[in-house]
């Protein structure tokens, strides 16, 4: 089953971390940028869900301060053509960024750059913000035909965003949960067949319900959220695909 887990992050990591290096330098007064690759850019149904980048370089800290990042520029995409990598967006760059000093850009959900999606807990993390996929459990329904089960299985996605004592982080992390609850509810088809599994894809997938709260990690405090997702994992199985064996005559 850590197929399901470690498709699941891969899918994370793609809505919510895509990244991709400048190729061209942008100056002041540009409305677009020319990156590496395009590719987890270009998807007009999530970029109008989800139309903020972060441009980032090598001078970027990140640290949250009034109206946005240090070091970075928050901007609304308005379309990708990920053919040539053109980002185009709507409203102009208000900074200088240089292939030489290493800039990229990142998607931005909820506004929030994450930092990490991790299949594990809060002791694995060491940047924030970040999205935790975290194990629960896993229930097992047998069906004869044609012949496989249905696992019901429940996972908590836990968004983690450091809490700086102000209005701007508590925000931050309900624009990152609602990101992560959107794209959750997207009923999302995940196939995680193996050599002994002909057929295996998620089906019924939804955000149940949203905790939150307040988590310390040594001398850091955390706003939290957990929002707890179940899904039924159709599974057809032939483990003696393939084997010989002898076959019964009712003796």
């Amino acid at each position: 089953m850590y197929r399901l887990y470690l498709a699941v992050k891969d899918r994370m990591e793609k809505y919510l971390t895509a990244r991709s290096s400048l190729i061209y330098n942008a100056s002041v007064g540009d409305n677009h940028v020319f990156v590496a690759d395009g590719t987890y850019f270009d998807f007009e149904g999530l970029y109008s869900k989800i139309p903020h980048v972060i441009l980032s370089d090598a001078n970027s800290t990140g640290e949250r301060i009034s109206g946005g990042f240090k070091g970075m520029e928050l901007i609304e995409v308005d379309n990708v053509n990920s053919n040539n990598g053109k980002m185009t967006f709507k409203t102009n760059l208000l900074n200088n960024w240089t292939v030489a000093n290493s800039a990229y850009v990142q998607r931005a959900p909820g506004e929030v750059p994450v930092n990490n999606v991790v299949v594990g807990d809060l002791e694995v993390v060491k940047q924030f913000p970040c999205v935790c996929i975290v194990p629960v459990n896993e229930v097992t329904d047998w069906f004869s035909i044609p012949g496989g089960t249905k696992e019901t299985i429940t996972i908590d996605f836990m968004i983690y965003v450091t809490d700086e004592n102000t209005e701007e982080s508590t925000i931050d992390m309900l624009r990152l949960t609602e990101v992560v609850k959107w794209i959750l509810m997207s009923n999302l088809h995940i196939q995680v067949a193996d050599a002994d599994t002909i057929f295996a894809v998620t089906s019924v997938a939804l955000a149940k319900n949203i905790d939150y709260g307040v988590i310390q990690k040594g001398s850091t405090f955390l706003k939290s959220s957990k929002i707890t997702w179940v899904a039924d994992l159709y599974v057809t199985r032939d483990y003696l695909a393939g084997r010989e064996f002898a076959p019964y005559n009712g003796a």
